[in-house]
């Protein structure tokens, strides 16, 4: 199931991807900054989305990510495509319960997108 979950999202981002102008979302998602709290992002802000935690899905399965910066690239492309600047709140955390995860573990990340003004 999380493996058909992922194909659609890989779908929906490369759809994202090709229907937005050439070149602008990876332009844009450079310009993303990720913040792990409020208290180190600009003051004003709207929210746009709150990711993997929103939805009824994210209580069987969430996207899981290799690498924290792998998670931070994935943010960035998703506030990029929403016509966010950046992302606060953003965390990582290990799927697997225990005090020395295994090599290689997989994150669950979860944040949200925001627009600064």
């Amino acid at each position: 199931m999380a493996k058909r979950w992922l194909a659609g999202l890989a779908l929906a981002t490369l759809l994202a991807t090709l229907l937005a102008p050439l070149g602008a979302v990876a332009a844009d998602a450079d310009k993303v900054t990720i913040h792990e709290s409020v208290t180190s992002a600009p003051v004003r802000y709207e929210v746009i989305k709150r990711l993997w935690v929103g939805s009824w899905i994210s209580a069987f399965t969430v996207p899981t990510y290799r690498s924290r910066e792998q998670a931070e690239a994935a943010f960035r492309e998703h506030a990029a495509n929403l016509g966010g600047n950046g992302v606060i709140n953003f965390g990582c955390y290990n799927r697997v319960i225990s005090p020395n995860p295994p090599p290689g573990s997989r994150l669950s990340c979860n944040g949200t997108i925001v627009k600064f003004q």
